[in-house]
This record gives structure tokens, sequence and C-alpha cells, in this order.
């Protein structure tokens, strides 16, 4: 069952005052996420897969864990 299914189940038992609130607050994020995005700003969603062709992190991640920790010393 997904999210949204199991949320519209739970709503099914709320009053509907609480139904409403609900409502309301999806509407708010719907408004906010829109916002973010007519902003320019990023959501970590975006950018998610952006190092997979790094030459930093191309190869064995053992390797990699070591070169970033003898880096550090």
């Amino acid at each position: 069952m997904t999210t949204a299914e199991k949320l519209y189940h739970a709503a099914k038992e709320l009053p509907e005052p609480v139904v409403a609130e609900i409502l309301d607050f999806a509407e708010f994020l719907q408004k906010k996420m829109a916002d973010e995005r007519a902003s320019g700003k990023e959501m970590l969603i975006d950018i998610v897969g952006g190092l997979e062709t790094s030459a930093t992190f191309f190869g064995d991640p053992l390797e990699i864990q070591k070169r970033l920790r003898d880096e550090w010393q």
C-alpha cells in the first residue's frame, strides 16, 4: 500500500474538521514546493546521482574511502 493510500484510509476514519486540517497542510506543502522550485532552490532529490560520473568518486569504494581519509591526516 502506498503512503497516499495509507493517508486516504486514515483520513476516512477521522472527523471532517481534522481532514480539513490535513488538506490545508497538504496544500501548504504543495505551494511551498512550487515556490522553492520557482525561486531556483534545489531539493535534495533533484541532485541525487550527481556524483556518479565524478573522477573523485570513481573506482573501488574502499580505495575512495582510503584516499579521502588519508587526505585529512
